[in-house]
């Protein structure tokens, strides 16, 4: 049985989550990452649907011959979401319902879940919850964006659903490289403390080069980059939308690892103050949210 090691000193847990970073992006770039790749149907989609003058038939006929994703499109096309209409009883139908920018969105969520459930027992305990966490997150920028006429609501969205991508993509090289250290020495080489610490550290650069490779939109790509801290020369900037999602999905439970709560109000409340939000906006965004996220299955 391996023994616990001593806890690495702060430099030298900053060291390490620089390391893991570099061999990331040296990863992603050359694909060699194990990064889930989007369907081959979902690929030719996107395809088609990056022109304006795209033909909805031809990605119907796409999504058609793909019964799994099938099933997603027409299931978001009758969820909650979409009330008020009759149900989409046929692919064409749910196409019309979720527009362009909507289609883009399940598509790209469909390539991200995978990231959060590995088969790995370590690293799906590690980031157990997480990808509740992301979709909380990215339901509430996008209900943002909506509610205040800030940019595309799917650019708010996506940000909000791949902000925190970076981090089980970096356990899954924190465990490569635990595991090439067991075989070496029967110590642990670091405690969980410091592995949830270097994913905190690291993940966002991480998660910024996920983003550019699945080609999203740079709006959404630059609010991953920047949603660590407000900024108060945009105060609607789609990166704010996201930190202050970030902070009320802790609030109501939607997350993994501690949390401080002083500093999750504090955070929230400089978010309304940027935002200009008030108490019954903030009620109305956050009632619900956890059965909005359970219930997407």
């Amino acid at each position: 049985m391996a023994q616990p090691a001593a806890p690495l000193d702060p430099e030298a847990s900053s060291r390490v989550a620089a390391q893991l970073v570099q061999i990331a992006l040296v990863r992603i770039e050359q694909d060699r990452l194990a990064l889930p790749s989007l369907p081959q149907v979902a690929t030719k989609c996107l395809e088609v649907l990056r022109k304006n003058d795209f033909s909805a038939k031809k990605v119907t006929d796409l999504i058609e011959s793909d019964p799994i994703l099938a099933v997603r499109i027409l299931r978001t096309a009758n969820s909650a979401a979409f009330g008020g209409r009759q149900p989409a009883t046929n692919i064409q139908h749910a196409v019309t319902y979720l527009g362009a920018n909507k289609l883009k969105t399940v598509l790209m969520e469909a390539a991200a879940r995978p990231i959060f459930e590995s088969r790995d027992t370590r690293i799906a305990e590690a980031t157990k919850g997480l990808w509740d966490h992301s979709i909380g997150v990215a339901i509430l920028s996008r209900d943002l964006a909506v509610l205040m006429g800030i940019g595309d609501p799917e650019d708010a969205y996506l940000a909000g659903l791949l902000h925190d991508v970076g981090k089980p993509v970096l356990a899954t090289l924190l465990l490569e490289a635990e595991n090439m250290m067991a075989m070496r020495s029967t110590k642990e080489w670091m405690d969980s403390g410091v592995w949830v610490e270097t994913l905190q550290k690291s993940h966002r650069t991480v998660g910024v080069a996920v983003a550019k490779k699945w080609a999203i939109p740079e709006k959404a790509i630059q609010a991953i980059a920047d949603c660590g801290d407000y900024d108060s020369s945009d105060r609607n900037s789609a990166a704010n939308l996201v930190r202050f999602a970030n902070a009320i999905t802790k609030r109501v439970g939607l997350y993994v690892g501690k949390t401080d709560s002083d500093e999750v109000e504090t955070l929230i409340m400089i978010g309304r103050s940027l935002l200009g939000l008030d108490d019954e906006g903030l009620t109305r965004l956050a009632t619900g949210l956890v059965d909005r996220v359970r219930g997407r299955g």
